[in-house]
């Protein structure tokens, strides 16, 4: 049977009266479990252990050497494959200066896209784009078993020469890509076509080269133009004026974004002096423009003259003759004031302007042909100066000041206070 439990007052009375040694058995510490028996390692044992992270540090940096040196060897074959086909591309350049006959506008650019597809496999090995995906072989292990014979030594020291053969200094410069594309387009056999010309701003604002669009949109409307298939090649006269030799309105937008994007001010007033400003450009816009509205202003008074010839027969109480004039003159009076006013609405609104507007007094047929000019100054303004609206107005430097006063020489405003946020109480 079990003892009877004590009470807790003598309990203790018994411990106090023990020796100090035995009351330190029953202490905490004593009562927790030994690290040291948990671990059951000497520190014999923890010595005797490898160093695994130095093994795995060493491991990885022969994986990572093995790894760069495949890279200079596929980077390296990806640059002999460049070459080569910059040869081809180099060839059909040069057979289409030495055809006897005007080569056909498929063949010219044929030779174009190859100048750009070089550009690409440039841009991309430069920037260490990998190849689209499919099964790669490692150079040292094919070239061990196709040769049977040598040893990893030799096939490093191979990888390190072809890396040093062919590496980035041997692809061709956006320079050379550039003059190869701005040479072929001067030459005399090519036609430049709508087409063509598109291509080409591509091809330099691929480049970073856009200083050499002005010379192609020039070369557009002033170059002589080859008769294709001719043998000998003959040349017709071109008319830079006509209308037919006005650039596409995309491509000049193009070649004014590349001039923007390069944040070359000067190019950009280029490209617009070639393009929004040309005779061609002026005349294309009268007659898409005007065109139709003179045919219907010429053709409108017979209209009217008939509709009153028609109103006067039923005219009860005054003479057929006097109310067929009268009639007539309502009906032109109408028509002439209505389309004045739409005339003037359509040339005189502001809210498609941004920072460049027309000086007050400008005629508005001459602000209604020069719209696209006015609206390629307002987006040079916009690219040059502050985004914040806030902020506009207080531009600082020569370049800003300088377009400023090109803008006034053109009978435009820039920045007119009566339109800046915060000056019109209406807006």
């Amino acid at each position: 049977m079990r003892a009877p439990s004590r009470p807790v007052w003598q309990l203790c009375d018994s411990i106090l009266r023990q020796p100090a040694c035995r009351r330190a058995f029953l202490s905490t510490p004593s009562l927790r479990p030994s690290t040291r028996r948990q671990t059951g390692r000497t520190p014999s044992a923890l010595a005797g252990t490898p160093p695994r992270p130095r093994t795995i540090t060493t491991t990885a940096r022969k994986a990572a050497a093995e790894n760069s040196d495949d890279n200079d060897v596929q980077t390296s074959d990806r640059i002999a494959a460049l070459r080569m086909h910059l040869t081809e591309v180099e060839a059909e350049i040069h057979a289409i200066y030495d055809s006897p006959k005007v080569e056909t506008e498929a063949v010219l650019l044929r030779a174009f896209d190859g100048i750009e597809s070089v550009a690409q496999q440039a841009i991309a090995i430069r920037a260490r784009q990998p190849l689209p995906t499919k099964t790669q072989i490692q150079q040292s292990s094919a070239g061990a078993i196709l040769s049977g014979l040598g040893s990893e030594e030799n096939a490093a020291d191979e990888k390190q020469t072809r890396s040093e053969q062919l590496g980035l200094n041997a692809l061709p410069s956006p320079s050379y890509l550039s003059k190869l594309a701005e040479d072929l387009i001067k030459h005399d056999k090519v036609f430049i076509s709508p087409n063509i010309l598109a291509v080409y701003i591509n091809l330099q604002r691929l480049l970073a080269r856009p200083k050499t669009i002005p010379i192609a949109l020039y070369l557009y409307a002033n170059k002589p133009i080859p008769l294709e298939g001719s043998s000998p090649p003959s040349f017709r006269k071109p008319s830079p004026k006509s209308a037919k030799q006005v650039i596409p309105r995309e491509l000049a937008y193009e070649a004014l974004t590349a001039a923007i994007d390069a944040k070359d001010m000067v190019l950009a007033l280029d490209v617009v002096d070639h393009t929004y400003r040309a005779p061609a450009w002026m005349r294309h816009r009268v007659i898409t423009k005007l065109g139709l509205p003179a045919v219907l202003a010429f053709i409108t008074p017979f209209a009217l003259y008939m509709i009153a010839q028609e109103l006067s027969v039923y005219s009860n109480y005054m003479d057929p003759w006097r109310f067929k004039i009268n009639a007539f003159a309502g009906l032109c009076t109408y028509v002439l004031c209505t389309s004045t006013l739409g005339f003037v609405a359509l040339t005189t609104y502001n809210d498609h302007h941004d920072r460049v507007v027309w000086i007050p007094g400008y005629p508005l047929l001459e602000r209604y042909l020069r719209e696209d000019e006015r609206a390629a100054m307002d987006r040079i303004a916009c690219a040059w100066g502050f985004k914040e609206e806030w902020k506009r107005g207080q531009e600082e430097g020569d370049d800003w000041e300088g377009l400023r006063r090109l803008v006034l020489l053109r009978n435009m405003w820039l920045d007119k206070p009566d339109l800046m946020p915060g000056m019109n109480p209406r807006r």
